[in-house]
C-alpha cells in the first residue's frame, strides 16, 4: 500500500490554479515536498488532510479517500502547521494533556512526558505558553504532533523560528523517530540543505505542477552531476581558458570556482593541461557531494528552458 497517492489532482481558487493534474505515489520514509513559494505546497497539504476539498483528481493517504475519510485519517496522522498557534493562557503541559485526550492516547500523562523529552521542552513544559519563545513554541507543535506515534507526520516548515543548532536537534530527532519507531514523515521545507540529512524521497512542486518526484538517490542521479571546487591563482585565467564542451556552469566566489561538469573525464584532463602548461596556478580540486540543492536547481532550470 501507497503512504500517499494522488492521481490528476486539481485545486481552483477563482482562476487561479493552484494545482494542476497533480499526481504522484510514496511509500515509507521521510520526504521532503520542496518548491518556491506559491508552488502549491501548502494547497496540497490542506488537501491531504481533508481540510480542502479537490476540484478533480483522487487523493489517497494510508489506503483511505482524504475527502472521505479525513476523521479516519485525522485519527492516524499527526500535523504541524506552519506558524503554529497555542492558547497562551494554559501550560504547554495543560495543552498536551488536552491533545492526547482528543486522540484518545492511552496513558496520556506518560505520552506527554515521552513527547516532551523527545523535543527537549521538559524544562519549561509547565510554564504559560504566552511566555514561550518562538523557537519553544515551535517544538511545542513538534511535540503535539508526534503524540499517539501516528503512522505518519506532516510537518509544514517545521525547523521555522530555530537557531542552526536547534534545527540540527530537531532534524536528528525526527531521523530517529523514524528508524526507531516507524514513523513516516512528510516535511514540507525551505531549508533542503538541512532536508537532504534525513530524507529519503523527494517531490519537487512549482506553480501548482509536479515537476519530479522520486527517492532522494535516483533523483541525484538522474539531476545532479559531478560538480567541482577549483581554486587557482587568477579565476579569471581559468574561466577565459576552460573548454565551455566539457562544462556545465561555472560560479566564481573570490579565488574558488564552483564547476558543474559535463564530461568529468576530459574537465579533470584539461585541469592538469592548463596546469601544466603554465596557464594556472591550481591550489585545490576538489570533487564535490552532490546536493539536493543541485537537484532542485537543475530541475527549476529545466523547467525555465
Amino acid at each position: 500500500m501507497n503512504l500517499i497517492k494522488v492521481d490528476g489532482l486539481v485545486k481552483l481558487y477563482g482562476k487561479i490554479e493552484a494545482l494542476n493534474k497533480v499526481t504522484f505515489e510514496l511509500g515509507d520514509g521521510i520526504t521532503g515536498l520542496i518548491g518556491p513559494n506559491g508552488a502549491g505546497k501548502s494547497t496540497l497539504i490542506k488537501i491531504l488532510l481533508g481540510l480542502i476539498s479537490a476540484d478533480a483528481g483522487e487523493s489517497m493517504l494510508l489506503g483511505m479517500d482524504c475527502w472521505k475519510n479525513r476523521d479516519k485519517i485525522l485519527e492516524k496522522v499527526g500535523v504541524l502547521h506552519e506558524k503554529p498557534r497555542f492558547p497562551s493562557w494554559v501550560t504547554g503541559r495543560e495543552y498536551l494533556e488536552y491533545s492526547a485526550k482528543l486522540k484518545m492516547t492511552s496513558g496520556f500523562a506518560e505520552e506527554v512526558e515521552r513527547v516532551c523529552e523527545m523535543f527537549g521542552i521538559i524544562d519549561f513544559i509547565d510554564r504559560k505558553i504566552g511566555t514561550f519563545s518562538a523557537g519553544m513554541v515551535q517544538r511545542l507543535g513538534l511535540a503535539d504532533a508526534i503524540i499517539g506515534k501516528p503512522e505518519l507526520v506532516i510537518l509544514d516548515e517545521p525547523t521555522a523560528n530555530l537557531d542552526p543548532i536547534g534545527r540540527l536537534d530537531i532534524l536528528t530527532r525526527i531521523g530517529h523517530l523514524r528508524d526507531k519507531e516507524g514513523i513516516n514523515f512528510l516535511i514540507s521545507t525551505h531549508i533542503l540543505s538541512e532536508l537532504e540529512r534525513v530524507c529519503d524521497n523527494v517531490v519537487i512542486l512549482n506553480e501548482g505542477i509536479i515537476l519530479t518526484y522520486g527517492t532522494f538517490s535516483n533523483l541525484i542521479s538522474k539531476y545532479a552531476g559531478p560538480k567541482y571546487l577549483v581554486k587557482v591563482d587568477n579565476p579569471e585565467k581559468f574561466v577565459k581558458n576552460v573548454n565551455t564542451k566539457t562544462v556545465a556552469n561555472l560560479k566564481v566566489k573570490g579565488e574558488s570556482i564552483l564547476v558543474d561538469v559535463k564530461d568529468e573525464n576530459s574537465f579533470v584532463k584539461e585541469i592538469n593541461d592548463l596546469v601544466k602548461n603554465r596557464v594556472i596556478v591550481l591550489r585545490e580540486l576538489k570533487l564535490l557531494s552532490p546536493t539536493l540543492e543541485d537537484v532542485f536547481i537543475e530541475v527549476m532550470r529545466g523547467r525555465a528552458s
